[in-house]
């Protein structure tokens, strides 16, 4: 159904994404590691204004996007929600939500949350103790082309 679709597509804009931001600011380093791709895209002086102007702001953002939100620890919230997409979303039945054969709207804007803090330490720890979600995210990343060719 196209209207439950996108209520879990708005959810996950609206919802889940408010909750990666707290769990890839909970320290310096964390900042710095998000802004690592500034070594890849800047001159080393740029870069390294980057991650340490940036991350400054970041850590101090993060306390502000914490009280604005009423979040007390951003992992647990996170994982609460993170479990309402296991619990009441994904289906065993098939690779896709609701156990759909293909990806819709709702995989879709999730898969894209999730992998906008990929190789990052929140991302690998949601993986590593989620294996119901780290089997959808696999089926998602081998279903969707390679990140390199959209960029």
């Amino acid at each position: 159904c196209v209207y439950v679709s996108k209520k879990w597509a708005d959810w996950a804009s609206k919802d889940l994404a408010v909750y990666m931001y707290p769990n890839i600011t909970r320290s310096f380093t964390e900042c710095r590691s998000a802004l690592a791709y500034a070594d890849e895209s800047f001159s080393p002086l740029q870069a390294f204004l980057i991650k340490n102007i940036g991350a400054l702001g970041m850590s101090m953002a993060h306390g502000s996007i914490k009280k604005k939100y009423n979040i007390s620890d951003e992992r647990t919230a996170l994982f609460e929600k993170l479990d309402i997409w296991e619990n009441q979303i994904l289906e065993e039945s098939g690779p896709f939500r609701a156990g759909n054969q293909f990806p819709d709207l709702a995989d879709l804007t999730v898969f894209g949350v999730l992998t906008s803090v990929h190789g990052l330490s929140a991302h690998n720890e949601i993986m590593s103790s989620r294996p119901k979600l780290a089997k959808w995210y696999n089926n998602m990343n081998s279903y969707l082309p390679p990140l390199s060719l959209i960029n």
